[in-house]
């Protein structure tokens, strides 16, 4: 079925395009580095030359000892943290118990992570790999009724390439124990679930893996349409389920996948072509606009009415402003709003450098103020006490044609920001640069997706101000960042596409786009 549709060696080929690591880069606990150039000798060495003699590997080992910051304890997961494929990190190992060196856990975790390396570079476990990986982790279960969290996640990582690969649900629950699991985890056992056919399983734990903020990467999303062409499924309601997961979770496909479905055949009833978007929302392919961000009014006031509570009396974020400065701020929007925009004083001052003077800063705010007076807006500019003292023609101005509010110097801008122009209404913008994403996550996932639209249509930022004195000024995208179907016409996708899954873009317009339609 597949390769009617599109060849499964084109689609190996894709897949290896995604980016590949050798075994020491997904090491989580604190590492003790070799100097930079040391390392790369030791790494090229080992990447050039045959299978290392027990000579060669004595005379590596002892090259880093001599490194004081190595010892006995640390040397030997650096060494295997160093190979680039599995035989040479299983001939280390061997190398090691030949001389009665003790194979401690963080040289079994490394080795883990060469078997996951090997089938990431297309060259499968052998039968005698897999049962090798088997006995790891029944020694290691056989020793620990409990393992720990890093070792759980290395040893599914080696078992989602067996045919045992169920074990690792159980290693999954260990995790739970004491936290989520990291992304990985939750890709290695996801695209296995897809690659069997467990999709039910696969999509719970998807689901399971986004409401953590851990993000999918290329390997899920391949294996969905992998599974999907070769099962003789319904291949366009399978494609239509992965792009309505992806905006419902706020995710962006990567150009990988995005190869794929471009070159899907027509008679699986999908067709895609690469598109750009100008900043009016219109489709350089089928010559369409985009749907608007819409914020509903009773989801505006949601958002509004958990914002005090969810961030700024949230302990960790607003620790360090006293309740009678958030008492006095509370009665001073109470008494002054609504207004046009709010500014982030600071934020605009610093847009040119921190190492400037008072005077140079001031010049920068009135701009940005008188921008927006000139336009009869009503401004409130939020800034610091020691702006107060700031004694210049521009802060006069600053004073006399706008609102102005000083926090105490400790106190953090953003949460006094963002809830003036909340409490304002859902009519006013506000101005900075920062991308306020602690404040979405502590809001949650339903919450945390409207303050991404508030924000995404209200949020304006300085770019510069010519010698002439004209501020430009960077205005937001007003239409749906994350695949959607284009309005009125349920069959059209427009689907944005990012280099890399696994890094979390800026939430702002995507240079490049796929317009699809699914018959």
């Amino acid at each position: 079925m597949i390769s009617r549709i599109i060849s499964r060696q084109r689609f190996r080929k894709i897949l290896q395009e995604v980016p590949r690591y050798y075994a020491g880069i997904h090491q989580r606990d604190p590492l003790i580095r070799l100097p930079t150039q040391r390392l790369n000798d030791l790494k090229q060495k080992l990447a050039d030359s045959p299978l290392p003699s027990e000579i060669e590997w004595s005379e590596i080992r002892k090259s880093i000892l001599d490194e004081r910051r190595f010892t006995a304890t640390n040397v030997d997961s650096t060494v295997l943290g160093l190979c680039n494929t599995l035989e040479k990190g299983k001939s280390y190992v061997e190398y090691l118990r030949t001389k009665g060196i003790d194979v401690n856990m963080a040289i079994i975790c490394r080795l883990l992570r060469l078997y996951r390396l090997q089938d990431n570079s297309g060259d499968h476990l052998s039968e005698q790999d897999q049962q090798d990986i088997l006995k790891i982790y029944a020694d290691l279960r056989k020793e620990n009724a409990v393992l720990d969290p890093t070792t759980c996640a290395n040893l599914i990582g080696a078992l989602t390439l067996t045919k045992h690969w169920r074990e690792s649900f159980e290693l999954l629950n260990m995790i739970k124990l004491t936290g989520a699991p990291d992304s990985s985890t939750y890709n290695y056992i996801i695209q296995k679930c897809f690659l069997t056919g467990d999709h039910e399983m696969g999509w719970t734990l998807l689901k399971e893996q986004t409401e953590n903020k851990r993000l999918p990467n290329d390997y899920v999303f391949m294996a969905w349409l992998e599974y999907s062409l070769s099962a003789g499924l319904p291949i366009a309601n399978n494609i239509e389920k992965m792009l309505s997961f992806t905006s419902d979770s706020s995710i962006f496909l990567s150009k990988n996948v995005g190869a794929v479905l471009k070159q899907l055949h027509p008679r699986t009833g999908i067709t895609a072509h690469d598109a750009k978007i100008t900043e009016k929302g219109k489709c350089s392919h089928c010559k369409s606009t985009l749907a608007s961000i819409v914020v509903q009014e009773h989801s505006f006031r949601a958002l509004k009415d958990a914002f005090l509570k969810a961030v700024i009396i949230k302990k960790e974020i607003f620790n360090k402003t006293t309740p009678e400065e958030l008492q006095r701020f509370q009665l001073f929007i109470d008494k002054t709003k609504p207004y046009d925009v709010v500014i982030d004083g600071l934020n605009v001052a610093f847009s040119t450098g921190n190492q400037k003077s008072p005077a140079v800063y001031a010049t920068q705010i009135a701009a940005v103020v008188k921008h927006y007076v000139q336009q009869k807006k009503r401004v409130l500019v939020i800034g610091r006490e020691h702006m107060g003292r700031w004694q210049s023609r521009e802060m006069k101005y600053i004073r006399q044609k706008s609102l102005l509010f000083l926090t105490e110097d400790l106190s953090q801008d953003d949460p006094f920001l963002l809830y003036a122009a909340l409490e304002s209404g859902p009519q006013t913008d506000f101005f900075s640069r920062d991308l306020m994403r602690k404040h979405s996550f502590l809001l949650g996932s339903e919450l945390g997706t409207v303050f991404k639209q508030w924000q995404q249509q209200h949020q304006y930022a300085l770019l510069t101000i010519t010698p002439e004195g004209k501020v430009l000024i960077k205005s937001p995208f007003q239409y749906e960042l994350y695949a959607h179907r284009l309005p009125g016409d349920s069959k059209r996708w427009h689907v944005p596409l990012v280099d890399d899954c696994q890094r979390l873009p800026k939430v702002e317009k995507q240079a490049n786009w796929l317009c699809l339609k699914i018959d």
